[in-house]
C-alpha cells in the first residue's frame, strides 16, 4: 500500500520536532501494527512494514507450519507450506500480505490516531532524552508566546512553560524575547503540560548566573556556598575561596561591579548582597547581617533559633526594608 507523501511527513515531523527519523519509521509501523491487530482479533501475528525508499506500507500475517493443524487461522499444514517452500519445517513461519482495501480501512479508522499518539510518545522520549542530563543548567530560550500569566519559551524546537510563580515579578516578555532560566527538572509524564521545569525565580538561578559571569567560579576558586533571595527585591549569596590569594567578594563583584552588575541587569534590578561565608557561625551570621552591625547574638542550637542584638541606630540597618535583611540573612545558614 502506497500512502501519499508518507516520507514526505515523516521528514516535516523528524525537522519540526527533533525526533530521529528511524524512529519515527518505527512509530508508525508500531501504529499500524496495533491498529491490524485490533481489526484481525484471530491473527496472533501481524507486522507492519514501511518501505523507506517508495513509501510503501504493507502489513504481514503469519502462520506457523505445523504437522497437525489445531488452528487453521494461524498454522498451515507441513504439506501446502511445502508447496511454496520446499524446505519448510514444522515451527517456521510462512508469510500472507493482507489485502490492501481491507488495509486501507484499518488506517482511516484506527491507526491514524496510534500514529499520532505515538508520536508524541516519541517526542516526549527524545526531550527527555536531550534535556536529562542538563538538569541544572542555564538554558537560553526565546519567547513564542504569553498566556495567562505564562509565558511559552522554546529551547532547541522544544517548547516550555514559565509559569507565573517562577518569574520575576513584574517582568514582561514580548514575542521574540530572548530569554534566560535554569532547568530544575524534566519530567516524563504525559499529563503534564510542560517537559521542561523552567525558573527565574529559584535562588539557584542567581547562583548559576554567577557561575557563567565569574570565571573563578567556573574554575572552582571561589565557591557559593548558599543563596537566598526574594525574587525582583533582593538576594543575598555567601561565598568562600579555596587560594588564600583570591579575595572571592572581590571576584565576584568584578572591576568596578561589572560583573555583579552584568547579573543584576539580568535580574531587572535585583539587589545582591554578597558576604564572606565563615565556618565560625556567629561571624557567619554578622556577615550575612551586614551593614548592620552587631552588639551580641546568642545561638540556641536545638531550637535552630539565634537573638541578634543590636543598637538602636542598627535596627533598620538589621531588618531591611520591609523585613528582607534579616529573612534573607536567616535563609543562608538555614
Amino acid at each position: 500500500m502506497v500512502k501519499d507523501n508518507i516520507l514526505e511527513a515523516i521528514g516535516d515531523i523528524a525537522r519540526d520536532k527533533g525526533i530521529d527519523r528511524n524512529r519515527l519509521v518505527e512509530v508508525i509501523q508500531e501504529a499500524v501494527t496495533a491498529a491490524a491487530k485490533r481489526k484481525y482479533k484471530h491473527f496472533e501475528d501481524i507486522e507492519a512494514r514501511l518501505n523507506t525508499d517508495s513509501g510503501e506500507l504493507e502489513v504481514f500475517r503469519y502462520k506457523t507450519v505445523a504437522e497437525v493443524v489445531d488452528d487453521p487461522e494461524n498454522q498451515i499444514p507441513i504439506q501446502e507450506a511445502r508447496k511454496l517452500d520446499s524446505l519448510a519445517e514444522p515451527g517456521d513461519e510462512v508469510e500472507y500480505e493482507i489485502d490492501n482495501k481491507e488495509l486501507s480501512r484499518v488506517i482511516a479508522q484506527t491507526a491514524r490516531q496510534l500514529i499520532f499518539q505515538k508520536i508524541r510518545e516519541a517526542e516526549r522520549e527524545t526531550i527527555y532524552e536531550k534535556f536529562k542530563d542538563r538538569i541544572g543548567d542555564l538554558l537560553n530560550g526565546v519567547v513564542s508566546r504569553t498566556e495567562r500569566g505564562r509565558t511559552f519559551v522554546t529551547f532547541l524546537q522544544t517548547e516550555a512553560i514559565l509559569y507565573r510563580r517562577e518569574q520575576i515579578p513584574h517582568e514582561r516578555y514580548s514575542s521574540g524575547d530572548h530569554i534566560r532560566v535554569i532547568l530544575m527538572d524534566v519530567l516524563n509524564d504525559p499529563r503534564e503540560p510542560s517537559q521542561l521545569v523552567i525558573s527565574r525565580a529559584n535562588p539557584e538561578f542567581v547562583t548559576k548566573l554567577f557561575e557563567a559571569e565569574v570565571p573563578e567560579i567556573y574554575d572552582g576558586i571561589v565557591e557559593i556556598v548558599g543563596a537566598a533571595r526574594e525574587p525582583g527585591r533582593r538576594a543575598k549569596i555567601s561565598v568562600r575561596s579555596n587560594d588564600p590569594d583570591v579575595d572571592p567578594v572581590g571576584a565576584c563583584v568584578g572591576l568596578r561591579g561589572s560583573r555583579v552588575q552584568s547579573i543584576i541587569s539580568e535580574l531587572r534590578g535585583e539587589k545582591i548582597d554578597i558576604v564572606h561565608f565563615s565556618e565560625d557561625l556567629p561571624t557567619y551570621i554578622a556577615n550575612s547581617l551586614a551593614p548592620a552591625e552587631l552588639n551580641r547574638i546568642k545561638i540556641n542550637e536545638e531550637e535552630k533559633e539565634i537573638d541578634v542584638e543590636v543598637e538602636s541606630d542598627q535596627l533598620s540597618l538589621a531588618i531591611g526594608r520591609q523585613g528582607q535583611n534579616v529573612r534573607l540573612a536567616s535563609k543562608l545558614p538555614g
